[in-house]
C-alpha cells in the first residue's frame, strides 16, 4: 500500500516549491530574470526540487504496485497513465518534465534561462494536476 505520510509530504514539499516559483515569476519580466542569477538561480533549483519530488512520488506509487520497475522515466509515467492514476497528457508532459531536470542537475553549464522562464510562465499548472491525480488515489 503507498504509504500516504510519504507521498502527502513530498506532495507538500511540490506545492511549496511551486508557490516560491510563483513569486520568483513575479519579481522580474523576462529579460531582468535572465540577466539576475539570483533570480534565475532560485528557480532553477526550485523547479529541480519540484520536478525530483514528482518523480519521488511518482516511483513510489509504482513501486506499490507490485509490477517490474520502470527502466526510465517515460516508463515510469506510462505506466502511472496505464493505471488511470494520471491522464496520458499529463503523462506525456511529466517525461518532459523529467528531461528538463536532467538538464538543470547534469547539463547547468548551457541551460536556456529564456527556457527557464517560459516553464514559469507556462508549465507550472502541471505541477497542480500532478498534485490532484496523485491526492484522488490516496
Amino acid at each position: 500500500m503507498v504509504d500516504r505520510h510519504v507521498v502527502q509530504a513530498r506532495l507538500g514539499k511540490i506545492r511549496e516549491y511551486v508557490a516560491l516559483l510563483h513569486r520568483i515569476g513575479s519579481l522580474a519580466d523576462e529579460a531582468a530574470f535572465v540577466r539576475d542569477p539570483l533570480v534565475y538561480g532560485n528557480a532553477e533549483r526550485y523547479l529541480q526540487l519540484a520536478i525530483q519530488a514528482v518523480l519521488d512520488v511518482s516511483n513510489h506509487i509504482v513501486a506499490d504496485m507490485d509490477v517490474r520497475l520502470p527502466a526510465d522515466n517515460k516508463e515510469l509515467f506510462e505506466r502511472l497513465a496505464a493505471r488511470k492514476v494520471l491522464p496520458v497528457r499529463l503523462s506525456k508532459k511529466l517525461v518532459s518534465m523529467a528531461g528538463f531536470r536532467n538538464i538543470l542537475v547534469h547539463e547547468y553549464l548551457e541551460i536556456d534561462r529564456h527556457r527557464v522562464y517560459e516553464v514559469l510562465r507556462k508549465d507550472l499548472a502541471d505541477f497542480d494536476r500532478f498534485v490532484r491525480a496523485v491526492t484522488k488515489l490516496l
